[in-house]
């Protein structure tokens, strides 16, 4: 029996050093970008200081230095809303989002591949196989 998701890590493996070879991120950062891609997905707003408040990531002084990397990536990018200049937000650029969409890519190609070897399972244990 396969195993999807060990399948995923593999589809992944192949990708990393296309997706980073402008910089390899920490896993912190990585942690932290999918947490801004959920609230982006929840289509939710993400303030600098919240992001700072994920404290199952680290501290505070920590996760700033976190966004930093995911800035200097150019995986995020900060905005101010309205006119209130004291706060900012966080988004996702299309360099995060495109990194998002392979993630997801391999995770159906993982998928497609597990199915497939299902129906050939099916196929090749079947009766009718044999004749």
């Amino acid at each position: 029996m396969a195993n999807v998701y060990l399948k995923f890590l593999q589809n992944i493996a192949s990708l990393e050093p296309i997706q980073f070879k402008h910089k390899d991120l920490s896993p912190t950062a990585i942690l932290l970008l999918n947490e801004r891609a959920v609230k982006d997905f929840e289509e939710q707003p993400l303030k600098v200081t919240q992001a700072m408040g994920f404290n199952a990531l680290g501290s505070p002084a920590n996760l700033h230095r976190k966004i930093n990397e995911l800035l200097d990536a150019g995986m995020i990018s900060l905005s101010y809303v309205g006119t209130n200049r004291r706060t900012k937000y966080l988004y996702i650029t299309k360099v995060a989002f495109d990194y998002f969409q392979t993630k997801s890519k391999a995770m159906l190609e993982a998928v497609e591949t597990r199915a497939w070897s299902r129906t050939f399972e099916k196929f090749s244990s079947s009766p009718k196989a044999s004749v």
